[in-house]
Formats: structure tokens, sequence, C-alpha cells
């Protein structure tokens, strides 16, 4: 169950606290990522991807990868999580994975990412961007409530944390 979202933008000595029901602004981000109505024909995948053409009618032919339906449409349309998952099958073939060894691991990362998004979504309990680019994530207790768990994010690094409650 989702709860209470507090979010603080700091910026100098001004301290800004937002707080909203997480699941409405967890609905915000899904609304606005949605990838539906995004669709590339097979010419743009090629380009988004560098897989020729060739390529990616023999991955639709097995299986690997789904173009849409669409009514009245004569060429190939495909939706904008395709490129991610061509991209990914194309990063496994291009360091020396065979196309089946390919299609476990980019399963495998796709069943991952599923699980990363949930424990977000489930722990994530207070958020502050600061001025200076810092990003502190709150992701709940551990040790029985008694500490609180965190994630500093600052110049492309991270680091967790625990602070007595």
């Amino acid at each position: 169950m989702c709860g209470k979202l507090r979010l603080l933008i700091c910026k100098g000595d001004l301290t800004v606290t937002v707080t909203d029901n997480f699941s409405n602004w967890l609905n915000l981000i899904q609304q606005v990522s949605q990838p539906e109505g995004i669709t590339l024909g097979t010419s743009d995948l090629v380009k988004a991807t560098g897989v020729p053409a060739s390529q990616l009618r023999y991955w639709v032919e097995q299986g690997y990868i789904k173009p849409i339906d669409v009514p009245n449409e004569r060429s190939r349309k495909f939706s904008y999580r395709v490129v991610f998952r061509v991209r990914a099958i194309k990063y496994f073939l291009d360091h020396g994975y065979t196309l089946s060894a390919a299609m476990d691991n980019v399963n495998q990362f796709r069943n991952l990412d599923i699980q990363l998004q949930r424990i977000l979504t489930d722990h994530l309990t207070d958020l502050q961007l600061h001025d200076d680019g810092q990003i502190d994530i709150s992701l709940g207790t551990v040790q029985d409530g008694q500490e609180l768990l965190g994630l500093t994010i600052k110049d492309g690094s991270s680091q967790f944390w625990t602070k007595k409650v």
C-alpha cells in the first residue's frame, strides 16, 4: 500500500515541503511517461537502434519483437518500448552472445527492471531536492523501525545511508 510522500525542495535558506498522496504522485509519473500513441516505422527503428531492417524482420518472424496492429497501415509500426528492447538485444549480440542467450538476458533485465520499480514505489517515503543538485531519498525504516534507510545522489555518484529514527 502506498503511503505519503514528502518532497522537500531546498533553495538556499528556503525549504518548500510538499506532502501528497504517493499514489497520486506516482500516477502523475506514470501518466506522463506512458509510451502509448508513440509509434515508429521500421526505418525510424533502424535509425534509433542501428539494427538493419532485415534483422528486425527476422526478429519479428521469431517473435522476439512485436509490431503494433495499426488499422489501414501497410507498413509495420512499433511501440516506443520496442526501441529499448531492440537496443538491449543488440547490446548483447555485440558482446558475443547468441540471439537465444541475448533474449534470455533481455528478459531477465526486464524482470529486474520491474522489480526495482516495484521496490521504489513500495518504499519511497521522502525525497529532498537541493539547489546544489544533491538528491536525498528515504526508503523507509529498517532494523525493526529503528533506523531510516536512504540514498544520496550527487555528481553522478550515489551512497546508501542509515539514520536513527
